[in-house]
């Protein structure tokens, strides 16, 4: 019980802090998408995703790592975060060498070059924020992690839309983020320093020997090839696309794949936020571990099947709020395809988790690669004769793959998990659902047009609000029949909420 407390308040303050800065920034996104048009956004789509491929490379797979090893040694907080430190800022040096190489040599015009080395300076100050990230999550102070993403948020809200409207332009969205990130930094850091510790390089109680660059880079290695591999199977297609068929055509990609970007930060933060209870657990008891990814998986699960069908279904209207015109018609298709990869990445989550305290981070190589083999194929073939469309299908394929290899390996660990209720039962729920709301709203108001393949988008807001809702009560009532979610669980989240 002390570990789901922990869980749900860590994943309560990490949801406020990220989502606050995901709808301001969403409210940019908006301003912005007519502003720069399909081109515009190309050019900005594939500057973002070269600087994560490249922030990824240089966090070097410690952050996990980090947070894992704190919490083991809490005394040896300053040398484990320094050492953290020195790696990834020489990294970050490479990396923008590297970058810089790359604008290059694939042809980019003077105007993308700069947007695309100007973006990529933020990877030394997130690398720094993320350690410090880490360190927080350690010591569960993840309010303070909180804080500094949240001022983050209205600096860079206040500084793009002010930017935007003076007429900078996509040079004035780079320029803001740049501030933001550092901004977060400057609030996040004095408060760890503050809040964490103790601060010291030797920890008497522990007798233990500082750690070594060597021993980080050692530990650290597989995770980052695994991440690197991943975040390139992640977002190789829109660097793909650009060079393949223009800046156009990643910029429609780009708006349709936005919404899958934005809701992956769900399950990620559900990640971050259960793993140091599953980590205490991992040295204790197997079952408990076990009893603890089960819930996980099943509550992620529950959450994430019914919002990809509403998200697919209101695909129209989410990518018309952000420009009504005709050059961003085909990002509706694009995210009604893409946003079906959320539940099986939510799944694939709690599964890495769980092979991470089983010390099994060593297969995250195989499997990031072969994902991303399966990728970067996928992508090479389709994208020529499908476009975007073909992107957005060697996504699923991508993430069916990564959710496959890590239930592969778990298999062969003390913590595998039963998926039949977590993975099957949703679904069923969510298909009973939306069946059974419109064979009623058929037989109650024929004149709403509702149909078994979308919502009443266009028959106003009452058919729309009343089919959703239909299809969230009878879903809850689903998931309680088919006991996905059972007595007890009601009784525990009573008990989270009083407390």
């Amino acid at each position: 019980m002390g570990a789901t407390r922990s869980v749900a308040k860590n994943t309560m303050l990490l949801t406020i802090g990220l989502l606050s800065g995901r709808a301001l920034g969403v409210l940019v996104f908006k301003k912005m998408t007519p502003i720069l048009g399909p081109s515009g956004m190309g050019v900005w789509g594939a500057a973002v995703d070269l600087t994560a491929i490249l922030q990824i490379i240089t966090n070097f797979g410690l952050g996990t790592l980090l947070t894992r090893e704190i919490t083991r040694a809490r005394g040896m907080t300053l040398p484990l975060l320094w050492s953290t430190l020195k790696i990834r800022w020489a990294l970050g040096v490479v990396c923008y060498v590297f970058a810089a190489g790359f604008v290059y040599a694939s042809g980019y015009s003077e105007f993308a070059r700069t947007v695309a080395m100007l973006a990529a300076i933020a990877i030394f100050v997130e690398s720094t924020s993320m350690a410090c990230d880490s360190v927080l999550q350690a010591h569960e102070k993840v309010q303070y992690q909180s804080l500094g993403q949240i001022v983050s948020a209205v600096v860079y809200f206040v500084l793009g839309w002010w930017w935007l409207e003076a007429g900078y332009g996509l040079m004035g969205i780079i320029w803001a983020n740049l501030a933001s990130r550092l901004v977060r930094l400057l609030v996040m850091a004095p408060l760890m320093f503050w809040k964490t510790g103790p601060w010291r390089w030797h920890d008497p109680d522990a007798n233990l020997e500082p750690p070594t660059i060597r021993w980080l880079m050692k530990l650290g290695l597989p995770i980052f090839l695994s991440s690197t591999f991943g975040i390139l199977y992640n977002k190789v297609d829109t660097l793909m696309l650009k060079n393949m068929l223009g800046e156009s055509v990643t910029g429609i990609y780009v708006l349709g794949h936005r919404a899958l970007d934005i809701m992956m930060i769900l399950p990620g933060l559900f990640g971050t936020a259960l793993f140091p209870a599953m980590a205490r657990y991992g040295q204790q008891d197997a079952q408990d571990t076990v009893r603890l990814g089960e819930r996980a998986l099943r509550f992620m699960m529950v959450v994430m099947m019914p919002l990809t069908l509403f998200l697919t279904f209101t695909a129209r209207p989410i990518v018309q709020w952000f420009d009504p015109s005709p050059a961003f018609a085909d990002s509706i298709p694009v995210l009604q395809i893409v946003i079906w990869g959320l539940p099986l990445y939510a799944a694939t989550i709690v599964v890495n988790r769980l092979l991470i305290t089983a010390d099994r981070q060593n297969v995250f190589v195989t499997i990031a690669l072969v994902a991303m083999i399966a990728n970067v194929s996928l992508n090479a073939f389709l994208i020529p004769q499908y476009s975007y469309f073909g992107a957005s299908w060697a996504t699923i394929v991508a993430v069916v793959v990564s959710f496959w290899l890590h239930f592969h390996y778990l298999a062969g660990t003390q913590y595998r998990v039963v998926l039949t209720r977590a993975l099957g039962g949703p679904p069923l729920a969510t298909i009973v659902a939306w069946f059974a709301t419109v064979g009623l709203v058929r037989l109650a108001w024929p004149a709403w047009g509702i149909h078994w393949t979308g919502l009443p988008l266009d028959a106003g807001w009452v058919p729309f609000l009343v089919s959703a809702g239909m299809t969230a009560v009878l879903y809850l009532a689903t998931v309680f029949a088919l006991r996905i979610v059972k007595v007890n669980d009601l009784e525990l989240l009573k008990d989270l909420v009083r407390r």
